[in-house]
């Protein structure tokens, strides 16, 4: 997003308001805390960096942006190491007009390489453990987000990307996304991030917030190229974000997830879905990656507010979330803690989160 549009689209967001909450409302992942390890802004001077991650982007492997952005964005080392919360510490994929996209032009896109892609012991490489496996950060802005709770809904500018990893650099497997926005927004309009899902860019990254997006290496194993061994989801080496035009001509992989609309006997999406974001935008256009970070493992999946500590603040929100199921009212992502997931808030859930209570994550006690 260009500077001189952070002002307006702030503006854009009171007046658009707060659309139908949608089922993907599971948080994102604070980038930075403060002494009660809840969000904290960058700026604040007793504000660190999260303990959950353990590890950043340390090179870049390669940037092919889609024509037109501006030099002051075409930097792809600012997507390197932390995050910041600077909403222009980024580096631009571009975005792609009409014209281009009926022309075959192909979106912005780049890839990060964390660790030694040589060394498949490096522990830098990103690994499917317990929980979210990395998080990626881009500068979306939002008027009203709740950093604390166990849920979030609302209005967001937001530039979407598909995220691919790889291990080899060569053969990559993409999360399947899903994308309910029913239309085109606009230039600078908003999308309800709770009707999104597996996309880069659904959380708010800028003025204050520093939020991103977590993935779960875990939704990958039954892609093709993971189930040939050509992609190690104990060896990621490299993160791949590619912008996503959002005209309605690049579609989302909803097939591959539940219905929420099937309740109570749930089946697939039947068909996938085109997907709008902001569109057409300049400047620094399409998907603005400002970090990508690696998680250390969440043992505890009671957890719900990923704080490091199973406590009141996440009995809250699973009482809040009881006897809920995916696509209803009250519904919370991160309550439907049993394996397998069974898309409703019971007391198989309410066993497993008796079991962790009080329990501590080692990267908190640290």
């Amino acid at each position: 997003m260009p500077k001189r549009m952070g002002v307006i689209a702030i503006i854009l967001f009171i007046l658009t308001g707060v659309t139908r909450a949608g089922p993907y409302n599971e948080p994102g992942i604070n980038g930075y805390i403060g002494p009660d390890w809840k969000h904290a802004s960058p700026g604040d001077l007793n504000a660190v960096i999260n303990l959950i991650f353990r590890g950043w982007a340390g090179a870049v492997a390669s940037y092919e942006p889609s024509p037109g952005v501006d030099s002051d964005w075409n930097d792809p080392t600012m997507a390197l190491g932390p995050a910041t919360g600077d909403n222009f510490d980024i580096v631009s994929l571009g975005d792609l007009s009409q014209g281009q996209i009926n022309q075959g032009v192909p979106p912005g896109r780049i890839t990060l390489v964390f660790g030694d892609p040589c060394n498949s012991n490096d522990p830098n490489h990103i690994r499917n453990v317990k929980g979210y496996d990395f998080v990626i950060f881009e500068n979306g802005t939002v008027s009203n987000y709740n950093t604390s709770g166990g849920s979030v809904a609302g209005a967001m500018f937001a530039e979407l990307g598909y995220v691919d990893v790889s291990s080899n650099g060569v053969d990559f497997a993409r999360f399947p996304s899903v994308s309910l926005t029913d239309g085109p927004v606009g230039a600078y309009g908003t999308v309800e991030i709770s009707n999104i899902y597996n996309l880069a860019g659904k959380h708010p990254n800028a003025y204050g917030v520093c939020v991103g997006t977590p993935f779960d290496l875990s939704e990958i194993v039954d892609e093709p190229n993971v189930v040939s061994g050509l992609v190690d989801v104990n060896n990621i080496s490299y993160v791949r974000i590619v912008d996503i035009p959002g005209s309605g001509d690049f579609y989302d992989n909803a097939v591959k997830h539940t219905d929420p609309n099937s309740w109570p006997y749930y089946t697939n999406y039947d068909a996938n879905h085109p997907i709008y974001d902001a569109w057409l935008t300049w400047g620094s256009g399409g998907f603005d990656l400002e970090a990508i970070g690696v998680l250390r493992e969440q043992r505890f999946s009671a957890d719900i507010n990923l704080d490091g500590v199973v406590d009141f603040y996440d009995f809250a929100v699973f009482a809040y979330a009881w006897r809920s199921h995916f696509g209803g009212a009250d519904w919370v992502m991160r309550c439907d803690l049993a394996e397998p997931k069974d898309c409703i808030i019971n007391m198989l859930d309410y066993a497993v989160f008796a079991n962790q209570w009080l329990k501590v994550e080692q990267w908190r006690s640290q």
